[in-house]
């Protein structure tokens, strides 16, 4: 369950009662369980405070000076069907509460009312509310009823990445979403976006890997006309993203020397352009992916453990396509679909010995792979059906009679984190070396092509192990 503080800020209550002694007394103790409360005396206040302010719960008095509190709770109810009301009398009688229940009154209360019975009652309130979001949560994720950038895959691990990203969509608090390389994390910050209250705001990305250190604060924080040779006037990336997201692409590859200026960003909303004389202000949300472990960074003192706990309030970690490859030819027919209508073209699909290849191969540079193997197979094909002979050789090499359920058993011997670290560096050699063959070993233009600053490829060149001028051709 959530932390307590979260969920009181999703329980605002409003008390409605004409003894203003009464109201003073509830709200004081509402108050000092953290709970966001506000008071009126009659119906008509009461009716006019929801128009501007939605209620989780209220508490009615039965007598009021212009209606009874169970004919103000079916008004209140008409406005907001979810809301939770109890009501509350000085003088009980069975018919005034057999009258409540049986109208939808959560519970039925005696004055005078005790710090501890509200307490006891609230409490329970918070527990329903959390299970009926939850709940919520999940029939929405389970018929998919949310916009999504891009294809929704019916395999249970993904059901439970929906659930999560609802969950953080419906929260203001930073993510971080963690998986391998080509998962899709990108897809679901944009997916988190586009469900939040802040769907009208910009998403702005700040790619770590591709923007290089020199620049990196500048293109952050904005910079004055002076502050470094050639500078000018120019906001930077935190006040792009006001009253939106800013998404940190692989948060690992995070200057550390611009961490401790980050986390007080975080802190405050404020900064300071580089070379600026004032503080400027941004209501922004961060959003942040990782391929990478950044608790094992933290203890190599890479990455801060305070900007750490401070950017994963929520986590969602994305499975990796071998673990759900029943989600394969919903994803295939999403790429082919794509293709076709961008190319304005006729519907493509492969035969059925490529497509059990396709469901059969380890893909260890996981969606992002698969796409890339799609598009290039459509592109190859000179029908309206994709052939083994249009796929990769790696791809119809693999035995198609070995699942990728099979693949993953062999490996038992070794602990998940280093099964992965392997798959994702094999990954990465894979396409650098593709990327280098089809360039001739020019690392300035297969760096441009992959995205990425020369300095970032070079990185990712020396973690694979690999030597540009073993591509070049003299």
């Amino acid at each position: 369950m959530k932390s307590s503080e979260s969920k009181l800020k999703n329980v605002p209550v409003l008390v409605v009662d004409d003894d203003e002694h009464v109201i003073n007394i509830v709200l004081k103790i509402l108050g000092s369980l953290g709970y966001p409360c506000t008071g009126a005396n009659n119906a008509v206040e009461a009716i006019k405070l929801t128009e501007n302010k939605a209620f989780a719960v209220a508490i009615l008095d039965y007598r009021l000076s212009d209606r009874t509190g169970v004919q103000l709770m079916r008004q209140l109810r008409e406005r907001n069907p979810a809301l939770i009301a109890m009501i509350v009398t000085g003088y009980a009688t069975i018919d005034c509460a057999v009258e409540s229940m049986q109208a939808g009154a959560w519970d039925f209360l005696t004055k005078p009312i005790t710090p501890d019975l509200l307490k006891s009652k609230m409490e329970r309130i918070e527990e329903y509310s959390y299970l009926r979001r939850e709940h919520a949560l999940r029939q929405k994720a389970r018929h998919m009823e949310f916009d999504f950038p891009g294809v929704i895959c019916p395999s249970p691990l993904m059901q439970s990445v929906y659930e999560a990203l609802l969950r953080a969509a419906e929260s203001t608090l930073p993510v971080l979403i963690e998986g391998e390389t080509g998962v899709g994390k990108e897809y679901i910050a944009k997916a988190i976006h586009l469900n939040s209250s802040r769907s009208q705001g910009p998403f702005i990305i700040m790619d770590c890997t591709a923007t290089p250190e020199s620049l990196f604060e500048s293109i952050l924080f904005g910079c004055s006309k002076g502050a470094f040779t050639g500078a000018i006037d120019k906001k930077g990336l935190l006040k792009e993203a006001d009253g939106g997201v800013l998404f940190f692409d692989e948060i690992g590859e995070f200057n550390p020397d611009i961490q401790p200026k980050l986390l007080r960003c975080l802190e405050t909303k404020r900064f300071r352009p580089v070379g600026g004389a004032k503080e400027v202000k941004s209501d922004f949300r961060i959003i942040c992916a990782t391929n990478r472990n950044l608790l094992d960074l933290t203890k190599k003192g890479d990455f801060r453990t305070d900007l750490y706990y401070r950017i994963s309030a929520e986590r969602i970690e994305v499975p990796p396509l071998r673990e759900r490859t029943g989600d394969i030819p919903y994803l295939v027919r999403h790429f082919l679909e794509t293709i076709t209508f961008r190319e304005e073209m006729n519907d493509v699909e492969f035969t059925e010995q490529a497509m059990r290849h396709l469901c059969s191969y380890s893909w260890p540079g996981n969606v992002r792979q698969l796409k890339f193997a799609v598009e290039a197979a459509f592109f190859h094909s000179q029908g309206i059906r994709i052939g083994v002979e249009g796929l990769d050789r790696e791809i119809t090499e693999s035995d198609s009679s070995i699942t990728p359920e099979d693949a993953i058993h062999a490996t038992i011997d070794k602990d998940f984190k280093t099964f992965r670290e392997e798959m994702t560096l094999k990954a990465e050699r894979s396409y650098v070396q593709n990327m280098l063959e089809s360039t001739m070993g020019d690392v300035r233009m297969a760096a441009q092509r992959a995205g990425l600053t020369r300095e970032a490829f070079y990185r990712v060149l020396s973690r694979c192990g690999i030597t540009a001028s073993d591509y070049r051709r003299d």
